[in-house]
């Protein structure tokens, strides 16, 4: 294959014109506009955002490892409104089979050592803190909450009620569901309704108030 031949079969005429971009042309994620080797630097990113959009709020995501409540805390004194949690069992379908099955901890060590530093250090009513990592019942809500979490993420159990079958391969352009593909003929496959997440997170909540009875 030639240099510069390659095309990004992902990057639609659709893709391209959302982004701004040219049909073809592989896209990444924007970085930060510095690297972050420190707190120090993390705060000044937080820094930069709040003066960019004062109105926003910050929001800085954590995978649950030994020692997430230090760097949580540093997040705080950063002045970042909101702390993300991240267990080991989380992950979208693109992400590598080893990063799912081998990175980070239990959401419940990570959101437990996080609320014992900030309240330890007096930080807790500064900042918000979510959880998320295979969210999936009421028990797990309240799990969370019992350890200190604020806010629950719920995403791989949302997209399974939208009929996902967990194929892994949503970086291939090939959902054979329709939801992790801009192929046109793909995405006529898609069968999930508004209504199936709404009723996914009604009966999440019917569950909640069963536990919370008893």
């Amino acid at each position: 294959m030639k240099v510069g031949s390659y095309r990004d079969t992902k990057v639609s005429k659709d893709i391209a014109k959302t982004r701004n971009s040219t049909p073809g042309v592989g896209l990444i994620s924007p970085p930060p506009h510095h690297d972050i080797y420190s707190i120090e630097d993390l705060a000044q990113l937080i820094y930069d955002l709040k003066k960019s959009n004062p109105e926003a709020d910050i929001s800085v995501k954590l995978v649950a490892e030994a020692g997430v409540g230090t760097v949580a805390a540093g997040v705080a004194k950063g002045k970042a409104d909101h702390v993300l949690i991240s267990g080991y069992e989380g992950g979208t379908g693109a992400s590598p089979l080893t990063s799912i099955k081998h990175a980070g901890l239990p959401m419940e060590l990570g959101i437990a050592e996080t609320q014992q530093v900030l309240v330890m250090n007096d930080l807790r009513t500064r900042i918000r803190v979510q959880v998320d990592g295979q969210l999936k019942t009421g028990r797990d809500v309240v799990i969370a909450a019992l350890l200190g979490a604020d806010e629950f993420g719920f995403a791989t159990s949302a997209l399974i009620s939208m009929g996902c079958i967990m194929l892994r391969k949503c970086h291939l352009n090939t959902c054979s569901v329709g939801i992790a593909t801009q192929d046109a003929e793909l995405r006529k496959l898609f069968v999930g309704k508004p209504e199936h997440v709404i009723n996914f997170f009604f009966l999440l909540q019917k569950r909640l108030e069963k536990l919370w009875r008893n």
